[in-house]
């Protein structure tokens, strides 16, 4: 028989690496793992922020978003057309194509989520005219299901 043991960075520390802030680190944005020979790295993203005005595109790579904490809106656009941007609850993993317009939003205190990009990524930048901000309503009852 096997013991189950719990994911800690000592216990697994042979066979891999755990995706987390170490503690003392204090940044948004923290890279666990790079590969040099074949470029690209694995990172874990931290956030608050509960409205955004910067979406940004990375024309030469794909993007991982996996949650990990929290509740994360995911904000994408096409790259022809930034302003019509669609909303997404991320609840799953996803891979964004290449110049997709992108930013994420905490609906908790703090969310975070593992991405998984070329080891080098270029940036583009666009910013809406004001601040977008996502809430959860409530959805309408339909009169017809009562």
């Amino acid at each position: 028989m096997t013991e189950l043991q719990t994911i800690s960075k000592d216990a697994f520390s042979r066979f891999g690496k755990v995706l987390e802030f170490p503690a003392d680190n204090k940044e948004p944005f923290h890279i666990i793992l790079t590969e040099e020979n074949n470029p690209w790295r694995i990172a874990v993203f931290r956030y608050t922020n509960k409205e955004i005005t910067v979406v940004e595109n990375h024309p030469t790579s794909m993007e991982s978003f996996e949650p990990l904490t929290g509740i994360t809106v995911l904000v994408v656009a096409e790259n022809e057309t930034p302003d019509n941007f669609r909303c997404f609850l991320l609840n799953k993993p996803i891979c964004l194509y290449k110049g997709i317009w992108h930013q994420v939003l905490a609906l908790t205190p703090e969310a975070q989520v593992k991405i998984t990009e070329n080891l080098e990524v270029g940036s583009e930048f666009y910013t809406y005219p004001s601040p977008l901000r996502v809430v959860l309503a409530p959805k309408p009852m339909n009169p017809d299901m009562e």
